[in-house]
């Protein structure tokens, strides 16, 4: 018996400490404060936490897959203004914020796990937090290393949006009042 909980602490370390391989090639990239116009940001941010940091995060738009997003950073996404249905997956559960995005604003989303339990805050536009955020290391896909995402999570991704369409899911909404 002693045996096979040393064995499983020993897995369980090593799972935490180099983590899980990621669905997209991230590279670190310098944080764009400014906007198009004609355009939105989106900033999803993942503190340090220390427990489950070693699990990658993996990062949609709907049911196209924007990033990996390790512990400590800022994935910055830029899209069209338009209703988006964001959602975040780890270790087998979905995180999902929806919204309106306007031109020309700037939203931050906060990846949230305990407990087996998976959420995507949103930010109000006047949170102090957000200064500490965008310093954060911030990454973005890096297009010339990227590999093709399994289908497998593309149509996991799809399950989970039509059951925020059928009202079975929770949702965070995104306001204008999170708008910077």
């Amino acid at each position: 018996m002693f045996k096979l909980l040393k064995f499983t602490t020993v897995i369980i370390f090593f799972g935490v400490i180099t983590g899980c391989a990621g669905l997209g090639n991230m590279k670190e990239v310098a944080f764009e404060e400014e906007i198009e116009s004609d355009m939105a940001m989106v900033n999803i941010v993942r503190r340090r936490v220390f427990l489950g940091d070693g699990a990658k995060v993996e990062v949609w738009d709907g049911d196209k897959f924007i990033g990996t997003l390790e512990a400590g950073k800022l994935l910055q996404y830029k899209t069209t203004p338009k209703t988006h249905t964001f959602m975040v997956y780890v270790q087998g559960s979905w995180g999902v914020a929806k919204g309106d995005l306007k031109e020309g604003k700037t939203y931050y989303l906060k990846f949230n796990q305990g407990f087996g339990a998976v959420n995507l805050g949103v930010a109000k536009h006047d949170d102090p937090r957000i200064r500490e955020w965008s310093t954060m290391t911030t990454v973005a896909v890096d297009n010339t290393l990227q590999k093709k995402v399994p289908q497998k999570y593309i149509d996991s991704a799809r399950q989970t949006l039509k059951r925020v369409s059928d009202g079975n899911a929770i949702v965070t909404p995104i306001y204008d009042s999170n708008a910077l």
